[in-house]
């Protein structure tokens, strides 16, 4: 037997069925496997589901412990175990599609007694959270840094999506503490830790958890909070100590006053709710040894953020008003926030809606009618419509204006009040709110984002190539080429992926890599091309000479993506004047096209001729709101300025940048144009 796959079920009718299928995806052939199922006396229907998932796949048996509690469960699990190897998971857990091919590889090929993945946290409103661990390379065999991460970090606080070797457990006696109520997944970490020779640390992620309530929200009580505290810092403490390392002593000594600062605002936050005393709760924290050598062991200026800080100053005056006042605060704050959005929810409750502003919002977004668009949506979220929906259409229309960081706020928004739904429509909102991320440069959001859709969804090509790009953006250029490639093999046929994936190398500084892929697509698929592909790769290749030569002879004036490449195509050959044929001929014969007239305008303008380039601009203007609209209106502004309308230019500018205040672009200009 290869795996004890251990899961505590007690009580959780609603979730044991997708965990189990997501367990029994494990392949037969490759992996020998149990699924230990451990439930209590409770009257659900949790033993009954097992059972019915038992008589499809063997490899699934139910045990039975009376101790009732989430450690005993895993101890008897133990007891039960048969395989080499023992996993946990919690009932309400799921494995990630590729799991199984990580396990696998981890105990075959990168062999260690302990294994360390990385994993999901799906919020109550679906948004996805990649909790990778920190480490500088996707896979890591380094003791020291699984030590500081063990000791100084949370990265070990769970058990779950660890690999153990049964054989240390069991001939160590390592089990769950059932004395305590905090702290068991770290403690039976730590112990097992200590017997281990070997330890990976690796970045795959491969199961996703749902975001849980809070200890104090749980019942456990500070006392029991403060009790396993003492033993948890302890057993840190003695382990730097032990080793005699000095770093990871004072990485500790940095790490606890958060650990402390976090515990302290869960149950101020926990008090206010239950309408608690918290002048009680500071003194009794501040009463406390452990708390005590904690503040005093600690130099502030390894604290992380200047927030956790603050408050360790706060906590270390020992003054307890000025505590009071600090947490009263910021409960009453955090409480008054999560009451407001009940109350908006709760208001719409057996109020039957028809979406009416909802769906001419979404109408007025097709049409580029982002202003009117976003009417709509304030008047949908005034009558209660679909919150998710209406928050997210307002994310489009903010998108459309470029106002990227409201963008972000209404998305996450609509993620909110998602009702813990993952749908694609949930995954849709996702990749809109990581393409906010990208065009505010927070591009290590939006890589967190899109590496949590690809352990859910291994086959998505879209997040592959999104990740790579936001990893180009890092400077993680090998990291960005695996996810490139990953998304080539699979959409092989696509060109553009190639063709869009060159263009981001090349604005990272490496054309001649990005090349090497449109060369390599140009090989593979070189008798099935067309001679308007042809004629795109040559231009890319920067070829242009044959990119005319293929694009002219397939080009009839009716396509506008070959029009434009095209036209481009003789501006790189230096021949402005069929440049402009190319434009003019396809929008004379066609209906109007944006990215067209803005082409024809600045190529005119390369030209020098600025009327007939504004009259082109005002072209693509006069169509409406369209992909190309900022372009076109920046442009009509730098027109008006080389014909010498500064007045003008000073007008469209202010109200371009009403529209576009995120443009750093058109503030230059509106800079330059003052001084007219």
């Amino acid at each position: 037997m290869d795996f004890s796959m251990i899961i505590p079920a007690c009580g959780r009718q609603d979730r044991i069925a997708a965990c189990l299928r997501s367990v029994t995806r494990c392949p037969k052939e490759n992996i020998d496997m149990e699924c230990i199922v451990v439930n209590d006396s409770s009257e659900d229907e949790t033993a009954a589901i097992v059972k019915r998932y038992m008589e499809r796949d063997g490899r699934i048996r139910i045990v039975t412990d009376e101790n009732g509690s989430m450690a005993g469960a895993r101890n008897k699990g133990i007891e039960e175990a048969k395989g080499r190897y023992i996993m946990f998971l919690d009932a309400d857990d799921r494995l990630c599609e590729d799991a199984w091919e990580h396990i696998e590889a981890a105990v075959e090929e990168e062999y260690a007694d302990f294994v360390v993945f990385s994993h999901i946290i799906v919020s109550r409103s679906g948004r996805l959270k990649a909790c990778m661990l920190p480490i500088p390379d996707r896979i890591s065999a380094d003791e020291r840094e699984a030590a500081g991460l063990l000791y100084a970090d949370s990265a070990f606080y769970i058990c779950r999506g660890k690999i153990f070797r049964s054989d240390i457990v069991k001939e160590n006696h390592i089990t769950f503490r059932t004395d305590l109520k905090a702290g068991t997944d770290f403690l039976f970490a730590a112990e097992y830790f200590e017997h281990c020779e070997s330890c990976m640390l690796t970045k795959a992620m491969i199961f996703y958890m749902p975001q849980g309530d809070s200890l104090a929200a749980q019942g456990c009580s500070m006392e029991d909070r403060l009790q396993s505290l003492k033993i948890l810092y302890g057993v840190c403490i003695d382990a730097a100590e032990r080793r005699s390392d000095m770093e990871l002593k004072k990485a500790v000594q940095a790490y606890y006053p958060e650990v402390v600062v976090n515990l302290f605002s869960e149950y101020a936050r926990e008090g206010r709710r239950r309408k608690e005393p918290l002048e009680i709760l500071c003194e009794r924290v501040l009463r406390d040894e452990t708390v005590k050598n904690i503040l005093n062991a600690a130099d502030e200026n390894s604290i992380h953020t200047k927030r956790k800080r603050r408050e360790y100053r706060i906590l270390k005056s020992g003054n307890v008003k000025k505590i009071y006042r600090h947490y009263s605060w910021k409960a009453k704050w955090k409480s008054g926030a999560v009451f407001f959005a009940m109350a908006m929810l709760l208001a719409g409750c057996g109020k039957k809606t028809d979406n009416t502003n909802l769906l001419a919002g979404m109408e007025l977004v097709e049409q580029y009618d982002f202003e009117g668009a976003m009417e709509s949506f304030d008047l949908a979220l005034l009558n209660n419509e679909d919150l998710e929906l209406s928050y997210r259409g307002q994310g489009l229309a903010y998108m459309g204006l470029g106002n990227y960081a409201e963008a972000e706020s209404a998305f996450l928004k609509s993620i909110e009040n998602a009702e813990n739904k993952l749908t694609e429509l949930e995954y849709d909102t996702n990749y809109y709110l990581a393409s906010a991320y990208m065009k505010q440069g927070k591009y290590a959001e939006a890589e967190e984002i899109y590496s949590a859709i690809l352990s859910l969804k291994k086959k998505e090509t879209d997040a592959f190539y999104l990740r790579a790009c936001a990893r180009l953006r890092q400077n993680r250029y090998d990291e960005a080429v695996q996810d490139f490639e990953k998304a080539f093999a699979l959409d092989s046929d696509n060109l553009d992926i190639v063709t869009d994936a060159y263009v981001e190398m090349q604005e990272a500084g490496f054309s001649q890599e990005g090349k090497a892929y449109i060369q390599e697509f140009m090989q593979e698929k070189d008798k099935s091309l067309k001679d308007g592909e042809k004629g795109i790769i040559y231009y890319y290749l920067e070829d242009y000479e044959n990119a005319r030569i293929y694009l002219d002879s397939f080009v009839n004036g009716n396509d506008p993506e070959l029009s434009l490449i095209l036209g481009q195509t003789y501006e790189k050959l230096g021949d402005m004047n069929y440049a402009v044929v190319v434009y003019q001929t396809y929008l004379d014969a066609n209906s109007p096209n944006a990215a067209l007239y803005n082409s024809l305008g600045v190529c005119l303008m390369n030209q020098q001729k600025y009327s007939e380039a504004l009259e082109a601009f005002e072209s693509g203007i006069a169509m409406g709101n369209s992909d190309y609209l900022q372009e076109l209106s920046f442009n009509r502004i730098v027109a008006n300025e080389y014909l010498g309308n500064f007045s003008g230019a000073k007008s469209m500018i202010q109200e371009y940048l009403q529209t576009y205040p995120d443009d750093a672009r058109a503030k230059k200009e509106s800079e330059f144009l003052s001084t007219r």
